[in-house]
């Protein structure tokens, strides 16, 4: 037969088991995002009316075409990686940059 002690303690072991199961499953997740300049738009740059009378207005536009298409690819690069580092699988990023020696 069961003691009136027992039946007391039973619910309140099976609380206190609940209590620490609970704590133990709760992480502290942190949320790491992408640079927010990878996210932006930035927009195509338009070729200005001289760049069709002038050869140097016209080269300095491709110049800029130029760099605004490699830092849309260089951002899309980033955001590559940085969905590999966060567990998106079948991705193929390319390598970050290298980065130049450090004088000294």
């Amino acid at each position: 037969m069961l003691s009136l002690r027992s039946l007391t303690l039973a619910p309140l072991l099976a609380a206190s088991l609940l209590l620490v199961t609970a704590c133990a499953s709760r992480e502290r997740v942190t949320l790491i995002y992408p640079p927010s300049a990878d996210l932006a738009v930035e927009a195509k740059p338009i070729m200005p009316a001289e760049a069709v009378r002038s050869e140097a207005a016209g080269i300095a536009h491709d110049i800029a075409v130029e760099g605004w298409g490699e830092r849309g690819w260089d951002a899309v690069g980033r955001l590559c990686r940085w969905a590999a580092d966060n567990g998106m699988k079948g991705l193929s990023c390319p390598p970050p940059p290298e980065l130049p020696p450090r004088p000294g």
